[in-house]
């Protein structure tokens, strides 16, 4: 692996297709695979715990990384520290139960729902099952009956045909699972439905990828305006739990209602003559967490700022089980502080930024990408004058698709704002690190969504031009596993020397670069 580094190294001093700056290397040098070692064996050790948001492990972990940036000689920028500290909602799921036709059923075992909800009582005397509780101009589930003032029950996903195809198709057809549920409760909501029951096909399965989620306490902002949610309550039972519900109806059972409309290839519906009480318990309160600001302040452009950033959360502990998170985003973290380094060395050294960077570790990102979401709703530095951000998430470790070569990154939303940004980059990689730039995952019609799932997009549904650097998924994501012995330290830095070379030119060109391209809809 040595050696290849060091032919990779000698190649791209080599490569004349654009013109370089030597000062610019001999700084961009300084990035070193020991360095990045040396951070992230105490970023990820056991002592942090995992760095679970709000836990003691997170700000033992913000704590250090503000050490860095005071040797690093940035100043504090949030009223005398920096900390840009905020409130998370933390909503924690207990004493739940459910009653149909007096036969006690358990949380989980039975049933489950998301926090969100209102705590109490949910008594549903008027139960209606409503098919897939679908509606479109080619298949209507509620066609004939009133839900108005009802409880509503449904089945999961689509209506389907004995051969497994689905009974709609084009544009009728749901896409993917958390749209599909969000359709079927709002358009229960806009009939008059009191709830809505879903009866979930693959429940075991589905628990089974859930139910750590369910039984630890859930983090959302805690913010001046916001109140719990008013949506219309949604629970999922099993089918087993469904059968009790369809036991005095004429419908017989959920398997007959199923088959019905697969033989018959349109809606079945009619009233069940049961009822149920879903007690739900949930305990609130506040805890604090922290995004941590490292700041170089530019000189005849300092106004304007790039932004790097990295989340330093990760998932805590599962028993005694410790998530350390070296990779997600142990990496991430500590190529931030290696690039804040670099720049300071160069500052130091005379040759200060023109614009100004702001190097940006958050917390929260497991949870919801909430730090990040909370600095784009109280910037400590203008948005209209925040350049770009360049977010690492997962540098440290290769996926299946690139495991013979190493020398590779992917890149998500370089073009997406900018495409002088997207141009910046690749010159920026053509002139000194010469990686594999993958953009599989910026493809707008990508399954996996990663442009919506880390702490760039935060920035980008502002308008303002994202990069992503991401490594992709191995066998370890979010396991135990994820130990710093298993990161490739020699693999991450010309990873990091790309995102310095690609900051260096943002913070000293003439122009702020232009976002040219018609941005997105802001996806909440």
């Amino acid at each position: 692996m040595k050696h290849f580094y060091i032919v990779l190294a000698s190649l791209s001093l080599f490569n004349v297709s654009f013109a370089q700056d030597s000062t610019a290397i001999q700084f961009a040098e300084t990035i070193t695979a020991d360095e990045l070692r040396n951070h992230l064996m105490i970023i990820a050790s056991d002592d942090f715990e995992g760095r679970d948001t709000g836990s003691e492990g997170q700000k033992k972990a913000a704590a250090y990384i503000a050490d860095r940036f005071v040797e690093y000689g940035f100043p504090p920028v949030v009223e005398g520290t920096y900390f840009q500290k905020f409130p998370l909602k933390q909503e924690s799921l207990m004493g739940s139960s459910l009653k149909v036709n007096e036969k006690e059923l358990s949380f989980i075992t039975d049933f489950f729902f998301f926090p969100g909800m209102e705590a109490g009582n949910y008594n549903l005397e008027n139960l209606i099952f409503a098919g897939y509780g679908i509606e479109t101009d080619a298949y209507n589930d509620y066609e004939g009956i009133d839900v108005k003032g009802k409880a509503v029950v449904v089945f999961s996903g689509e209506p389907k045909t004995k051969k497994g195809d689905f009974l709609l198709t084009g544009s009728d057809k749901a896409s993917g699972w958390a749209e599909n549920y969000a359709q079927k409760r709002e358009l229960a909501e806009r009939l008059g439905a009191t709830s809505l029951i879903v009866i979930h096909e693959n429940y075991k399965f589905y628990l089974s990828r859930i139910k750590y989620y369910l039984e630890s306490p859930r983090l959302s902002l805690d913010k001046e305006s916001s109140s719990d949610s008013k949506a219309l309550p949604m629970f999922f039972i099993s089918a087993e739990t469904a059968e009790l519900m369809f036991l005095k109806s004429k419908l017989k059972s959920p398997a007959f209602a199923q088959k019905k409309i697969q033989k018959k290839k349109k809606p079945f519906s009619g009233e069940l003559m049961s009822s149920a009480t879903f007690s739900v318990g949930i305990k609130k309160e506040i805890v604090e967490s922290e995004n941590v600001l490292g700041y170089l302040e530019g000189t005849d452009k300092k106004d304007e700022v790039v932004v790097i950033t990295a989340h330093f959360d990760h998932v805590g502990m599962k028993g005694e089980d410790i998530y350390n998170g070296a990779d997600d985003d142990g990496s991430g973290t500590v190529t931030v502080l290696e690039l804040a380094q670099a720049f300071s060395e160069a500052a130091k050294a005379g040759h200060r930024p023109r614009r100004s960077i702001l190097f940006m570790t958050v917390s929260g990102e497991e949870k919801g990408l909430l730090g990040s979401e909370w600095y784009g709703d109280h910037p400590v530095y203008p948005l209209d004058k925040t350049v770009a951000d360049l977010n690492i998430d997962m540098i440290g470790r290769v996926d299946e698709k690139h495991k013979e070569d190493p020398a590779y990154i992917y890149l998500i939303g370089s073009d997406r704002l900018s495409t002088e940004l997207h141009e910046i980059s690749e010159n920026a990689n053509s002139s000194y690190t010469d990686l594999e730039l993958d953009y599989t995952y910026n493809d707008p019609q990508d399954p996996n969504r990663f442009y919506y799932r880390s702490d760039h997009y935060n920035f980008a549904k502002f308008g303002i031009p994202v990069i992503f650097y991401f490594s992709g998924v191995h066998e370890d994501y979010h396991q135990p596993t994820d130990t710093p012995d298993k990161i490739m330290y020699e693999k991450m830095v010309p990873i990091a020397q790309l995102i310095f070379y690609t900051t260096w030119e943002l913070a000293n060109r003439e122009n702020k670069i232009i976002v040219d391209v018609e941005p997105e809809g802001i996806i909440e």
